[in-house]
């Protein structure tokens, strides 16, 4: 037993000259004025989170870079941003073990779009980039109304809403297919992107939350692994979600007469709110006051 504690003691001082040892060895490295760090656990651990931290505010930061260069009118290219290279950003993504969406469907351009094209998970492989750029575009052009005539190998704008109609009489590139982001190619892009985002009525601007959230696994985007191209398929997606529930299937003049009967529904309940206001200042004009004399009354404790 005594020999036991003896070895044990030897084996523990023989610890102890050791992280002495590395101590100093990094007070020699660092200067004088340099602090040994502790050799516990607890520390390890703490530096490892620093270090996590590190990387995501670096992420972080590098991200807001291209996100106020888009916002600015341009996109800049990686190589543009130091050290983005070194982030990996693929443009296909990854299915974990068990989640397969399946190829992506799509029906004759020169048709309009069908109720299968539209489902949820056919729009979900546009965000997961489990179809091209060009069946992206392809599909929002035909809800807008374009059809690609075959003989002539053009698109035909004759069912496009008029007002899109109007400034864009030919199908513009909603996502980028060149995937060159420089101010000159890139931005007609930004703006046809920011032109169909623009169209979505308030009611409907959460669309992938509402119906593609928890489908096959998706939970939405990280940031860090956030572009320029999976953001327009995102904010593509959100609008055939909206014109799923709110335009397929009807014609123009259909869209109108709701238009019409929402306009004179709101118009209707703001002069409710007139009639009510203008009775409440009738009321105060009997009483010898105006809607701008008239006050609160005083809270009990002070009356």
């Amino acid at each position: 037993a005594s020999l036991a504690l003896s070895v044990g003691v030897l084996l523990l001082c023989r610890h102890q000259a050791s992280a002495v040892k590395n101590n100093f060895a990094r007070v020699a490295h660092r200067g004088a004025a340099a602090i040994p760090r502790p050799t516990c656990s607890g520390a390890k651990k703490q530096q490892q989170r620093s270090i996590r931290r590190a990387g995501l505010s670096a992420v972080t930061s590098r991200w807001r870079m291209v996100r106020d260069s888009v916002r600015s009118g341009g996109v800049v290219p990686r190589a543009a941003v130091p050290g983005l290279d070194d982030i990996e950003m693929p443009d296909v993504f990854e299915p974990p073990s068990g989640f397969d969406l399946g190829e992506f469907y799509k029906a004759d351009p020169s048709e309009g779009p069908n109720a299968k094209e539209l489902e949820n998970g056919n729009i979900l492989r546009i965000v997961l980039l489990h179809a091209t750029d060009q069946e992206a575009n392809s599909l929002v052009w035909r809800c807008l109304g374009y059809r690609y005539d075959k003989a002539s190998g053009t698109w035909d704008n004759t069912n496009v809403f008029p007002k899109w109609r109007e400034k864009y009489p030919q199908p513009p590139d909603l996502i980028g297919v060149q995937r060159v982001y420089t101010k000159e190619v890139d931005q007609p892009v930004l703006r046809a992107n920011q032109a169909l985002v623009k169209s979505i009525p308030m009611e409907h601007k959460n669309g992938v939350r509402n119906f593609l959230f928890g489908l096959q696994g998706f939970n939405g985007l990280k940031m860090a692994d956030l572009t320029p191209n999976k953001t327009r398929r995102a904010q593509c997606a959100n609008w055939l979600l909206y014109y799923r529930e709110a335009l397929f299937g009807k014609t123009i003049d259909q869209l109108k007469q709701e238009r019409a009967a929402k306009q004179e529904a709101q118009q209707e309940v703001a002069a409710q709110d007139l009639d009510i206001e203008g009775l409440r200042n009738l009321e105060l004009r009997r009483n010898g006051s105006s809607a701008r004399l008239a006050t609160a009354p005083s809270p009990p404790d002070q009356q």
